[in-house]
């Protein structure tokens, strides 16, 4: 099998993860990962990645379930039964490493977007060493990136930075097959 071959079965078998094992992510592969992740391309050099990685026992979860559970009442608009409430952070406690990802902002619009798909690529760095590692990422832009009170949990600025997901990082459970559409029938050539 040639190199090729090796990466295009990786990011075939990479998948979006939510389930995972309890087993923890020890801190030199979480290293490798974020080693992966600054070598992605990044238009201009602003190397505008920015991460916050909270480990699986680290009590700072309690503080992220919370902010869900505000977020829930207030997009509800009702105050959540307690063990609703609990529900929602022993989810977030149980959950293996998380990497909150974010993007510098930048003087322009233009600098803004440019440094957000670099951010995007990074992610896929990521992902991919992680398959090649037998980890999973689960990347998500749901709820727990629209947490109001992040840049106080993390101590970062909501200004200078703009949240591209936050990625769970473990060992998956078992997953069905996937498929995809033949790019055959997602491209035109001229």
């Amino acid at each position: 099998m040639t190199i090729t071959q090796e990466v295009i079965g990786i990011i075939k078998n990479r998948r979006n993860t939510k389930e995972f094992t309890d087993s923890e992510v020890r801190d030199e592969d979480i290293k490798t990962l974020l080693e992966a992740a600054v070598w992605a391309p990044n238009h201009r050099n602003t190397e505008p990645w920015r991460f916050v990685v909270v480990r699986k026992n680290a009590e700072m979860k309690s503080l992220i379930g919370e902010g869900l559970v505000s977020l829930q009442e207030n997009i509800s608009g009702i105050k959540l039964p307690e063990e609703h409430k609990q529900r929602i952070c022993d989810g977030v406690i149980a959950s293996p490493t998380l990497i909150f990802v974010f993007s510098l902002t930048g003087d322009t619009d233009e600098i803004t977007e440019e440094n957000y798909g670099a951010v995007c690529c990074a992610i896929q760095n990521i992902q991919i060493v992680a398959e090649s590692m037998d980890l999973s990422v689960g990347w998500s832009t749901g709820r727990m990136c629209k947490i109001s009170n992040l840049d106080e949990i993390f101590g970062t600025s909501k200004e200078e930075l703009k949240i591209a997901g936050v990625l769970t990082i473990g060992y998956a459970k078992p997953m069905p097959d996937k498929t995809r559409i033949n790019y055959e029938d997602l491209t035109k050539w001229f």
